[in-house]
């Protein structure tokens, strides 16, 4: 699973849209899309911004390894 596949995981378990996901983040919908789609790579800022927002956890964001969400 590439990185774009687990923020699309990560998004639709937390039941947000493109939108709402990428406005937490400070990015385009459209931003959000190309990234879950894999033509946008994701930024180290976008990873944390993500790990952040959303309690994702750093390791499985960037890896896949471990859980989804941090306890």
């Amino acid at each position: 699973m590439t990185q774009g596949e687990r923020v699309k995981q990560a998004r639709k378990s937390l039941g947000l849209t493109l939108e709402q996901f990428g406005e937490k983040v400070g990015v385009t919908k459209q931003t959000v899309s190309r990234i879950e789609n894999g033509i946008n790579n994701l930024t180290e800022q976008m990873i944390k911004s993500i790990c952040r927002e959303f309690g994702v956890d750093y390791i499985w964001l960037t890896t896949g390894e471990g859980e989804m969400f941090v306890d």
